[in-house]
C-alpha cells in the first residue's frame, strides 16, 4: 500500500535544475494539498590557509546568498497560493537533506540533478546520489 504524500521537502541550490525542482514540488504539493518544506544547505569551502576576515567575508555572501535563494522561492510558491516551512542549515548538504527530511516527517524529497556524468559521479559523488541512498522517504530527482 502507497501511503499519500502530505509533507513535501524541496532542496534548493540556485542552480537551473534546483528551479525545475521547486516548480515540481510546488505542482505536487497543489495536487496531493501537501505542505511544502524548502531547503538550502550553505556548503562552506574549507579554507585553511585564509585569514579568519576573509572566511567570515566568505560565510557572509555565501549566507546572503542562501537567504535570497530562499526568499525568491518562498515567495514563488506563496504567489502559488501555498505556505511553505523554511530551512536554512550549514554543513554537508546530503547530511542536512537527510537529516531534515526525517525530523519534518516528509513523505517526499524533491531535487534537482545537475546533470553529471556517470564518470563524474562515480569520482566526485553528487548531493542527488546521496541524498537517494541515505533518505528513508522516496527521492524526486528532477533533470
Amino acid at each position: 500500500m502507497i501511503n499519500m504524500i502530505s509533507r513535501i521537502l524541496v532542496a534548493l541550490d540556485g542552480s537551473t535544475h534546483s528551479k525545475k525542482a521547486l516548480d515540481y514540488a510546488i505542482f505536487l504539493t497543489k495536487a496531493c494539498k501537501a505542505s511544502l518544506g524548502i531547503i538550502h544547505v550553505i556548503h562552506l569551502p574549507t579554507i585553511s590557509s585564509a585569514d579568519p576576515q576573509t572566511v567570515d567575508k566568505v560565510t557572509h555572501l555565501l549566507e546572503s546568498a542562501g537567504n535570497k535563494i530562499l526568499t525568491k522561492a518562498e515567495e514563488e510558491a506563496e504567489a502559488s497560493g501555498l505556505k511553505v516551512d523554511r530551512i536554512r542549515e550549514v554543513g554537508y548538504p546530503v547530511n542536512h537533506i537527510v537529516k531534515a527530511s526525517n525530523k519534518g516527517r516528509y513523505d517526499l524529497i524533491v531535487m534537482g540533478s545537475r546533470g553529471m556524468s556517470g564518470i563524474k559521479e562515480f569520482l566526485l559523488g553528487s548531493i542527488s546520489h546521496g541524498v537517494n541512498q541515505h533518505a528513508k522517504c522516496p527521492v524526486l530527482i528532477v533533470h
